[in-house]
């Protein structure tokens, strides 16, 4: 395993609850969900993180409806202190800056960020393990941006 001390993985776990109504609500999303086992979608986004960086190293944006479940969810995963609420919900590419400006004032310059969604379902998780930890690594040798994405095999 390579230096993984500069490694972030911010996960985003924010979201109104509507697309996968009437399951999920806007305070219980479908990462706040158990669908798949006995773990949320967020606590296995955790797990997965948690593999390829250090516990201190992951942060996890969520919004100010749902923090009391996301804490809950991940009590005895990470601290409080590293679950933050998004001061307004504005989507991705404002979460995306939130979590650089976070990471940077945390760790500078030469931090490498992950940004991961909460409410991924991934069944091979060595397979994607590797490749995370093979995307930081190239993304910080080459000062690179590098996008993960799953081959579609049917619609």
């Amino acid at each position: 395993m390579n230096d993984n001390s500069k490694f972030y993985a911010c996960i985003m776990a924010g979201g109104s609850g509507e697309r996968f109504w009437p399951m999920s609500r806007t305070q219980t999303p479908k990462h706040l969900l158990k669908l798949f086992s006995d773990r949320t979608l967020l606590e296995e986004t955790v797990q997965r993180a948690l593999a390829v960086v250090p516990a201190s190293n992951v942060l996890v944006l969520t919004n100010v409806a749902q923090l009391k479940g996301t804490q809950q969810a991940l009590a005895g995963l990470l601290p409080a202190a590293q679950i933050v609420a998004e001061p307004a919900k504005r989507d991705t590419a404002p979460a995306a800056a939130l979590a650089t400006a976070l990471v940077r004032a945390r760790a500078g310059e030469q931090a490498t960020l992950a940004l991961l969604p909460a409410d991924a379902f991934i069944a091979d998780v060595a397979t994607f393990g590797r490749q995370l930890e093979t995307a930081f690594v190239n993304a910080a040798t080459r000062g690179s941006l590098i996008t993960l994405g799953v081959k579609p095999d049917h619609a």
